[in-house]
């Protein structure tokens, strides 16, 4: 694999730190896109869906509790950021985080 691949199960529920180290939520998706090819296809990531349930952050490591804490507290202090690919630094894999500041254009609006 080369450096920008890297497994879904190696990301999914990891938290995301910004630039300055500071947590901004675990992956909760992958957005992709399909790009077929004579010999067959591949699957790019676009963006990463990241979310952040503030004080509950620290237990939603598991993703059952996540989907739980989701359903619970729908809109309640839930926050979702769709971060652009290219914004993030895979170098760690089990560590991932932004290669630039946090921008607040990728928080999706309607979550919180």
């Amino acid at each position: 694999m080369s450096e920008r691949e890297v497994r879904i199960e190696q990301l999914i529920g990891r938290r995301v730190r910004d630039a300055d180290g500071r947590s901004i939520g675990r992956v909760e998706e992958m957005i992709c896109e399909i790009e077929l090819h004579a010999t067959g296809r591949d699957y790019v990531v676009c963006e990463l869906g990241v979310v952040s349930f503030g004080a509950l952050d620290a237990i939603t490591a598991n993703a059952v509790v996540r989907q739980l804490i989701g359903v619970a507290v729908r809109g309640a202090s839930m926050v979702r950021y769709a971060i652009p690919w290219q914004a993030v630094d895979l170098s760690d894999p089990g560590r991932p985080r932004l290669n630039r500041p946090l921008d607040q254009r990728w928080r999706e609006h309607g979550m919180d």
